[in-house]
């Protein structure tokens, strides 16, 4: 008996031997850095099922926007090798590329699905300047939030929009029409996706300066009109008040990303009293229907330690399997065309983001001055909408402010403008 129990117990370390040796990664570890939302839940809880596959532990770290792009700038300009993985947002792209590897050799070597990848997305999202620095696994348009009950097909152009919110906004038993999220950092990228729903733009593709326009005034106008219908408090809330006030049912209408607070709880009893009440919708079509991108897209930094590995977990997030359990239990809206096929997706309340999209969902400017670039419009459409400086004023600081920019920080050649 003792023979025999002997005998099991070394089949038992041969086969636990022989399982470690044939996980590829076994032993080794990758360290992401993800922004602090979805994106990163859902990276944490794939972890586990990583590990199991290729032996890899992984540690995901995570942080708010505005400082995840500082302690990612940080780190690869200095050539810091801590992550093995950063996820830029696109805006970041052409500031990022030179500390990036190229992903084409990889791609070429797995047969990586590329095809797959929604093409105008990756133009914006993972590519620039001819490389390929990163896989784009979110593909997120501007757009807005609507009570199904109050309302039943949202305006298609700004004059009808404010007719509507007339009739629905009622300040005495505390319903707006709208929810806002009135910080500077929010606010400013809802004024853009009107500036370029109605034709505008800040530059032509050969970086000419064009936001001197009756598109620009219009727009701001615009903007300033929203706080009319908003809650007072609105110019000090960011996006978690703004989807709040929704969500409680204070709100017909929220200009958010949806996709982060809404949607994830405007059907949970327990966070919602809209539940079944709401939708998604393009903002007012105008002139093209052009709204504002927010992709994320991940790669490998240069000094990365555990390139192979880094590369096998950018092919498990990105793949088909996980781009349709991040849509359905996060939101997270998929940068793969199948996956935008699939039945349980096209019938998603969420579907009209993919139309949103395909209308057209572009970012600012790409290259290394375009946050800077876009801090000049932060500053100009909040003292606009705050009374602190007239319509002129604001325009001319932009106009002063991007000049400046690229004088200072001109493209590099051939780099066309691609955002608007």
């Amino acid at each position: 008996m003792k023979k025999f129990l002997g005998i099991v117990l070394i089949l038992l370390l041969i086969a636990a031997v022989t399982g470690f040796a044939q996980k590829k990664f076994a032993g080794k570890s990758i360290r992401l850095l993800y922004f602090a939302a979805t994106y990163a839940e859902a990276a944490k809880e794939y972890s586990k099922e990583f590990e199991e596959k290729t032996g890899c532990k992984v540690e995901v770290v995570e942080f708010p926007y505005l400082t995840l792009y500082e302690k990612m700038g940080l780190s690869l300009s200095t050539g810091d090798s801590s992550y093995d993985i950063v996820t830029p947002a696109c805006q970041w792209d052409g500031e990022f590329e030179p500390f990036m590897d190229d992903l084409a050799p990889l791609i070429k070597r797995d047969k990586f699905d590329s095809e797959d990848i929604i093409p105008g997305l990756w133009e914006q999202s993972g590519k620039w300047a001819g490389k390929i620095m990163g896989i784009p696994f979110s593909n997120t348009p501007q757009t807005l939030a609507y009570r199904t009950d109050l309302i039943k097909e949202m305006p298609k152009n700004w004059d009808d929009f404010f007719k509507l919110c007339d009739k629905l906004n009622n300040p005495a038993k505390n319903f707006y029409a709208l929810a806002i999220p009135g910080v500077k950092e929010q606010f400013s990228g809802l004024w853009m996706m009107v500036q370029w729903s109605l034709g505008g733009r800040w530059a032509d593709q050969n970086w000419n300066l064009t936001i001197n326009s009756a598109e620009t005034r219009k727009s701001l106008e615009i903007a300033k009109k929203w706080m009319k219908y908003a809650d007072p408090a609105a110019p000090a809330w960011g996006l978690p008040e703004s989807d709040a006030a929704f969500l409680a049912g204070n709100a017909a209408i929220a200009f958010s990303w949806p996709t982060l607070s809404i949607a994830p709880n405007g059907d949970n009893p327990e966070k919602s009293k809209v539940v079944g009440k709401w939708a998604v919708a393009p903002i007012p079509y105008e002139k093209n229907g052009v709204t504002v991108l927010s992709s994320w897209d991940m790669g490998i930094p240069k000094a990365a330690k555990n390139k192979d590995a880094a590369w096998e977990w950018i092919k498990f997030y990105t793949s088909k399997e996980k781009q349709l359990a991040n849509f359905l239990k996060y939101s997270i809206l998929p940068s793969r065309i199948s996956v935008w096929q699939k039945p349980e997706v096209k019938s998603n309340k969420l579907y009209p983001h993919y139309q949103a999209s395909q209308q057209g969902a572009v970012i600012w400017w790409r290259i290394p001055a375009g946050t800077m670039a876009e801090a000049y419009v932060r500053d100009a459409v909040s003292n606009y909408i705050t009374d602190q400086w007239n319509l002129a004023k604001a325009i001319k600081f932009m106009e002063d402010g991007f000049k400046k920019l690229l004088a200072d920080y001109p493209p590099a050649k051939g780099v066309k403008n691609t955002g608007r």
